[in-house]
């Protein structure tokens, strides 16, 4: 099956493009720079550079590789507004071009890449962006699932080189609202297998995926902590103090170490069920597999960390 794929080297990228290698697929990646592809993949993918914010270049390579279905996984987790990426360019804009392009060049199948949380009542930018992609693509008429994970556990989570450098600096971190903020976390190979699974069935609807156990973000920060014997003074943090924070610390650095539009993303806890808009079993739902353990993946994720910057 010949499959184009946006976003392929990014973090949950990446593992899709395996799994789907594995699978024994025809993979057209669209991307910014070849060249990192060729890096990542070598010779096992075909590799075009795609100007996203163009819809005749999406259409122009569309047409040439004819393929059956579109994964579409491109995203940010916070605006560099001085290079002029947005969520509202790289979440919609990009989303609302490629997919009509898939109209008018026929594509068949059309499998999104959204987040947890996303809802039409969510107060961040990241979310709202989101939203309005899930949109465009419900409303195309394009045969389509939408995924939505909570946290993704991978050794290239990017939490991960966060609290690290941080903590070897100076150990303390800072939690906002106190660290109760719940995840669900879900691993990267499960994702992974949920995106080829959909691209060779014709399952339709919005599936959230989540792991086996709900965790805060206190207690994942602990369970990381530990994995590195690293001592780490945990410091509740109003979260409107941290917003406020976050506001003047975007305009400082960029990329932020936080921003506040990540703050506002916690306007709910990140668990599966909590919106009631979506499938709520996903990994299940499509794989007919339980997702793996919370414990083994987090141990898989971090040492897969430690071996990439070792």
């Amino acid at each position: 099956m010949r499959v184009f794929l946006t976003g392929g080297t990014g973090f949950v990228g990446r593992h899709v493009v395996r799994e789907l290698l594995d699978r024994g697929h025809d993979l057209l990646l669209g991307v910014r720079n070849p060249q990192k592809a060729v890096n990542l993949f070598g010779e096992k993918v075909k590799a075009r550079k795609v100007d996203f914010e163009d819809k005749n270049s999406i259409e122009e390579t569309l047409k040439e590789y004819n393929p059956h279905v579109v994964i579409h996984l491109i995203g940010i987790l916070y605006e560099l507004r001085s290079k002029g990426i947005t969520f509202e360019k790289v979440h919609y804009l990009y989303s609302k071009n490629l997919y009509e392009a898939c109209i008018n060049v026929g594509v068949d199948r059309v499998v999104h890449m959204s987040a947890l949380g996303t809802h039409d009542k969510a107060p961040s930018r990241y979310h709202q962006t989101k939203r309005w992609a899930e949109k465009v693509l419900i409303e195309s008429g394009l045969s389509h699932a939408i995924l939505r994970p909570s946290l993704i556990l991978g050794p290239e989570q990017k939490l991960f080189p966060d609290m690290d450098r941080i903590t070897k600096l100076i150990p303390i971190v800072a939690l906002p609202g106190g660290g109760g903020y719940k995840f669900q976390p879900v691993d990267v190979r499960d994702v992974a297998r949920c995106f080829a699974e959909l691209t060779e069935n014709s399952l339709e609807g919005t599936f959230e995926l989540c792991g086996t156990k709900v965790v805060s973000f206190k207690g994942l920060l602990k369970d990381i902590f530990s994995f590195w014997n690293r001592k780490v003074l945990m410091v509740p943090m109003p979260k409107k103090l941290m917003y406020l924070m976050g506001k003047v610390v975007e305009k400082i650095l960029e990329p932020p170490p936080f921003s506040s539009d990540q703050i506002l993303m916690m306007w709910r806890d990140n668990i599966c069920g909590e919106l009631g808009d979506a499938i709520p079993d996903g990994v299940r739902h499509i794989t007919g597999k339980d997702p793996i353990p919370y414990e083994e993946s987090l141990k898989w994720a971090l040492e897969g960390y430690s071996k990439i910057n070792s």
